[in-house]
């Protein structure tokens, strides 16, 4: 596992294609969803590459989380690229597409460090759910929220995560009725932890990636599998493994950095470790 100093400077990472943009600034990785002419749609180049750049920000120990957003303010993701929906010979690609994507939204579930989806503009069908595989959701004012699944068709993987945020009665709205919500429609229901004005949703995210970056890593990987086992009634197994990761805790050198840091009353510096 590689370890890289935290700096200021944003260190560009290559994610195998121009529509991600990833870079890393004082251990919070940025990565940027860049298919702004079709208003970040997903397409399979992204799908495919989104895996491959967290893996590669799994190995770096100095990035404690990661925040996703769109290019420019007009969407976080306007679902999937349907012009990217085809093999080379024409035929559609739906079950391939199906399989890669599952996959995407499987990593970034499971991805160590907390995750952040920065939400500005409209945030639509795939890019809710991507929205919701992020820990958390922070959205600018005039954001809004649609999944056209009266048209397209959902299955009970892609509901739950958005039953578990907002209900079932606002789920089934949005799903039946494929209307766009204003983000103050579904703030209360808990889409998103917060909802700031457009011109200061970049500094509020930072603020709170910040705050989350200088914490103990293991920790914050201890609270992801509880918060995950808890919210979707895990089997027994990954219980085992969230009482694994707590034990890990305790035994690290963090948290003996921690009582340090504590008893003589400064700020930790937590390693990872």
């Amino acid at each position: 596992m590689t370890t890289t100093v935290a700096t200021s400077v944003p260190v560009r990472v290559d994610a195998g294609t121009d529509q991600l943009d990833v870079s890393v600034r004082r251990g919070i990785a940025t990565v940027v969803l860049n298919n702004p002419g079709h208003r970040n749609a997903l397409t399979r180049s992204m799908v495919r590459a989104l895996p491959r750049a967290l893996n590669h920000l799994a190995a770096n120990q100095a990035v404690r989380v990661v925040v996703l957003r769109g290019a420019g303010d007009r969407a976080f993701a306007a679902g999937v690229d349907i012009t990217d929906f085809t093999d080379p010979d024409g035929r559609p690609a739906v079950a391939t597409f199906e399989a890669e994507y599952a996959a995407m939204l499987d990593r970034v579930r499971g991805y160590q460090a907390v995750t952040i989806a920065m939400i500005q503009g409209a945030c639509v069908g795939g890019g809710v759910e991507l929205a919701l595989a992020c820990d958390l959701r922070f959205a600018a004012e005039e954001s809004t929220f649609a999944i056209p699944a009266a048209r397209l068709g959902l299955g009970y993987v892609d509901v739950e995560p958005l039953v578990a945020a907002i209900g079932a009665s606002r789920a089934a709205e949005m799903l039946f009725t494929a209307r766009s919500f204003d983000v103050a429609e579904l703030a209360a229901s808990g889409l998103v932890n917060r909802v700031v004005p457009s011109a200061q949703l970049a500094e509020a995210v930072d603020q709170v990636a910040t705050a989350i970056a200088r914490n103990a890593p293991l920790a914050l990987t201890a609270s992801k599998l509880a918060l995950r086992t808890s919210a979707g009634g895990r089997a027994a197994r990954e219980d085992a493994a969230v009482r694994a990761a707590v034990a890990a805790c305790y035994a690290s050198e963090d948290f003996a950095e921690g009582q340090r840091a504590f008893l003589t009353k400064r700020a930790p510096r937590f390693t990872g470790r």
